[in-house]
């Protein structure tokens, strides 16, 4: 049966029904759950729009807070690698025994991860003249090390270490840059410069200048009684020819910083990513 306003009575729903149905009514929000204490209600703490309470517009904010965490981690990852990269090395449980003879050769030595490196000059690199020979390091490049040194297990570091069994008062480190090519190699010193001098007795940054290739290059020193009081560190950003960034670093004591400057250049010039 018809009525006016277009509705009438259907038989099998056994309801009215109208020939164009209105929209159906918007979601309504459940009523706030007042917080103990009694101090729900408008114009309260559990009131719409209070702390705890999913009004219309509070799930905006999640996606907002996601996005704000986002950002700070990522801000964050830089100043992680800058943290773990030069962190002052745990003292060895043994030190290795050295005999008369030579140095047992890397990959060999107690203090040398198993296949770690290899002693034999890896194929296309570069020859080097003595103190220093070639050594070819797991983590995915070779490099020119001083003779005799061996890839170090106890440091608290990022990277690949090399010293001198016995002898912790120099070192060369290397390890991936994994930061985006966005952050310049500078700024990335530059931050790091800032964040060693709250951590460094001592700490003074010598220079800071960029090197050819898009690299750069931090010149610093500060206390360390490893390295009879005082150390000089020479950190060099450089980019390999597959656009990859790697930094090395050579450090010493203070007082024999050429000694410093010679490995870092031996280091930089034969290093070749595999």
């Amino acid at each position: 049966m018809a009525t006016g306003g277009g509705a009438h009575w259907n038989p099998q729903s056994q309801r009215w029904e109208w020939a164009e149905q209105p929209p159906p009514p918007p979601p309504s929000y459940p009523p706030p759950r007042p917080p103990a204490g009694g101090q729900g209600g408008p114009g309260g703490q559990g009131g719409p729009g209070g702390p705890g309470v999913p009004g219309p517009h509070r799930p905006w904010k999640v996606p907002l807070l996601v996005a704000l965490g986002a950002a700070v981690v990522g801000g964050c990852a830089v100043a992680g690698w800058l943290v773990l990269r030069d962190e002052e090395p745990k003292a060895p449980a043994a030190a290795p025994s050295v005999s008369g003879g030579p140095a047992a050769p890397s990959g060999a030595g107690p203090n040398t991860a198993p296949g770690a490196t290899s002693s034999s000059p890896p194929s296309g690199s570069p020859s080097v003249p003595p103190p220093y020979t070639v050594v070819r390091d797991d983590a995915g490049f070779s490099v020119a090390v001083p003779a005799g040194w061996e890839r170090s297990l106890d440091e608290d570091g990022s990277g690949s270490f090399y010293r001198r069994p016995g002898d912790r008062s120099a070192l060369i480190q290397i390890f991936r840059v994994s930061e985006p090519d966005g952050v310049g190699a500078c700024e990335l010193l530059r931050v790091s410069s800032q964040d060693l001098g709250k951590r460094r007795p001592g700490y003074q940054e010598v220079s800071l200048d960029p090197t050819p290739g898009e690299s750069c290059e931090l010149v610093y020193e500060y206390d360390n009684q490893e390295s009879y009081g005082r150390r000089r560190a020479i950190e060099r950003i450089t980019v390999a020819p597959d656009g990859g960034r790697w930094a090395l670093l050579a450090a010493g004591p203070a007082t024999d910083g050429t000694t410093v400057r010679a490995h870092l250049t031996a280091a930089v010039e034969s290093f070749r990513p595999q």
